[in-house]
């Protein structure tokens, strides 16, 4: 059976604590409906300010 891979994007403007806590609860509803975690990483738009997390899973 080959892995199925899924990239989820978070976004936050104004609260970098509020999108490490939005991270969290996406990484352990993934978690418990038995994705596997294949990295996170996490950036910020210099133009915006906008905090973003980028998370791929696989299956």
């Amino acid at each position: 059976m080959e892995k199925q891979y899924k990239v989820l994007k978070i976004s936050n403007l104004w609260s970098t604590e509020k999108l490490r806590k939005q991270v969290e609860d996406t990484l352990n509803k993934a978690s418990k409906e038995g994705w596997e975690i294949i990295s996170v990483a996490f950036g910020t738009s210099s133009s915006s300010g906008m905090s973003t997390a980028m998370i791929t899973i696989a299956k």
